[in-house]
């Protein structure tokens, strides 16, 4: 059996090296293949020896698997193996569409815990409420349940009916539910709103099918209520389809403009995008916010705009994700993804970020600060930023390349405190919210239908306040009016005083109503009404539409 399966592993290797077609000299060709056949003689050797002499039985597919994983790793950080399973996820997830009942869920306590429903989907058409228990799927139980398997047994085909059991807060007996599964729509644009009589905010949350389309819909509505500029939120955005950030980007800019280019090494995979002349273009002046967590698709659509003096860039440099995967069906299902050609944005300038110090500090390095430099680390860093010097298209503004997209203002966040860390770890704001929720549904706040006058009114007052902190202790965070010796502390409690949980209190309140926002109005402008009067980076956007006078075309 695990000759077989070598067998077709060593198959697969071959046809992956010369399943790119390109000419070589005869003579290195017949030295590549020979190449080749030693490392397949040699790897069929240790294979077989594991198989005869391994101390214990082992999984032959998963060590075949992690071969394949072992050989696309030592390429670049992103050229990888994808599972038949996995796979038909992946496409599921960027189609925008599957079959399922709707809900926004967390693994409580091992029991299956519904955050809240989709809204216009089966779950919320049922009634399905926060803070839900699913204790059966199908008469199965659902108790310790992963996340995976969450999907596995909710997920189906559309139209087929899936049997749930709830445990429900408040009722005595358990709640029987048959529901439909449907298409549930995977949204990109997960906020918007105006956060000024003039100013529109989107943010986009990945690069799916649909992206643009939503894109589209939500300017045409923000237009409507009076929009004549914009923020467009690309923080912690890690990308996704390249068709459509280049249709994002064509959204903005005229007829006949580079938006992107790739090169690789062979030269079919040579590619150059231009903007259409017969598109409906939008004028508005434009903001883009981008960060270490913007990635792929959102480095072209801001490196883009950027080179074309269409936008300016707020924020912190962006993760630098510039190499272009393809896809290469292995027949059973699998896939195989292979980096080949770079991405470069009109000006030349490369998007991938250097990986040659090993994956772990690929991922890691993002992170770090001009703090956490040494003073070699920051004269190699300016000398780089020195000799990646470009200049924009259209009014020769100087651009950094080097590896990701560089903001015109460097806007950092501020520190996490600890407490804020710890609050969200153990889930202390969505479980508020939800008991908030159960309590007063019997009956509603005068505000619970008017998302305007719940901003305007709900405030964190000193009674809130004090059933926070005790559900913190009840969660393992205890805030205490003193401080409490090593010695004395419990295992795995937090401790802070009332003096550090007073100094955060503000944040924290942001926190709490919108987490409490979200289980009574479900609003796609939620996020950043309650929330952008205390995000820096909108701040910082809305002063500098003011200061710049590059902003349209």
């Amino acid at each position: 059996m695990l000759g077989k399966k070598f067998y077709m592993f060593t198959v697969f290797l071959f046809i992956l090296a010369i399943s790119v077609s390109y000419r070589h000299d005869e003579a290195d060709a017949a030295q590549q293949k020979s190449d080749y056949y030693s490392w397949f003689e040699k790897l069929s050797r240790i294979v077989n020896l594991v198989d005869q002499v391994y101390v214990e039985d082992f999984d032959k597919d998963k060590v075949m698997e992690g071969a394949v994983e072992g050989l696309l790793k030592e390429l670049d950080p992103h050229s990888y193996y994808i599972s038949p399973e996995k796979q038909k996820s992946e496409e599921e997830d960027f189609n925008g569409e599957f079959g399922g009942i709707g809900i926004e869920f967390e693994i409580k306590d091992k029991y299956l815990t519904v955050i809240t429903a989709i809204p216009e989907t089966p779950s919320d058409e049922l009634g399905l409420q926060p803070g839900d228990r699913i204790v059966k799927i199908d008469g199965e139980s659902a108790f310790d349940i992963t996340t995976e398997q969450v999907f596995k047994r909710l997920k189906g085909p559309l139209g087929s009916n899936v049997n749930i059991t709830i445990s429900r807060e408040g009722v005595d007996k358990l709640l029987e539910y048959t529901i439909q599964r449907a298409a549930i729509p995977i949204k990109s644009v997960i906020a918007q709103c105006m956060v000024d009589n003039q100013t529109g905010f989107v943010k986009i949350n990945r690069f799916a099918k649909k992206t643009a389309e939503e894109l589209k819909e939500a300017l045409i509505l923000l237009k409507a209520q009076g929009m004549q500029r914009l923020v467009l939120d690309l923080r912690n955005n890690p990308g996704g389809l390249m068709d459509q950030a280049v249709e994002i980007v064509d959204m903005f800019l005229s007829g006949g403009k580079k938006i992107v280019y790739t090169k690789g090494r062979i030269s079919q995979f040579n590619e150059e995008y231009f903007s259409s002349s017969e598109t409906e273009k939008e004028n508005c002046p434009l903001i883009i916010l981008i960060d270490a967590g913007s990635a792929s698709a959102s480095e072209i659509v801001s490196g883009s705009l950027q080179d074309n003096d269409r936008a300016y860039i707020i924020g912190a440099k962006s993760f630098g994700k510039g190499l272009v995967q393809r896809p290469f069906p292995l027949g059973d299902g699998s896939v195989v993804r292979i980096t080949i050609a770079r991405y470069y944005t009109p000006t030349g300038r490369l998007i991938q970020r250097p990986y040659d110090k090993g994956i772990t500090n690929y991922y890691l390095d993002r992170f770090r600060n001009e703090d956490d430099l040494t003073e070699k680390e920051k004269f190699e860093k300016d000398s780089m930023k020195k000799a990646n010097t470009y200049y924009t298209l259209n009014k020769n503004r100087v651009v950094y390349g080097g590896g990701g997209i560089t903001p015109d203002s460097i806007v950092l966040y501020d520190p996490t405190s600890r407490i804020i860390e710890d609050l969200y770890r153990k889930r202390v704001f969505s479980d508020f919210a939800i008991n908030y929720f159960n309590h007063h549904k019997s009956s509603l706040p005068s505000w619970s239908n008017d998302f305007d006058k719940f901003r305007a009114v709900f405030n964190i007052d000193e009674s809130i306040k004090s059933d926070f902190i005790s559900l913190c202790e009840k969660s393992g965070i205890k805030i205490t009016d003193k401080e409490i010796n090593k010695d004395e502390r419990e295992k795995d409690v937090d401790y802070y005083t009332i003096e550090e949980f007073d100094k955060d209190f503000h944040e924290i309140s942001v926190d709490l109503k919108y987490h409490i926002g979200k289980q009574f109005f479900n609003d796609i402008s939620l996020y950043p009404r309650v929330k952008y009067e205390d995000d820096k980076h909108v701040k910082v956007a809305l002063d500098m539409f003011d200061k710049i006078d590059m902003m349209n075309e």
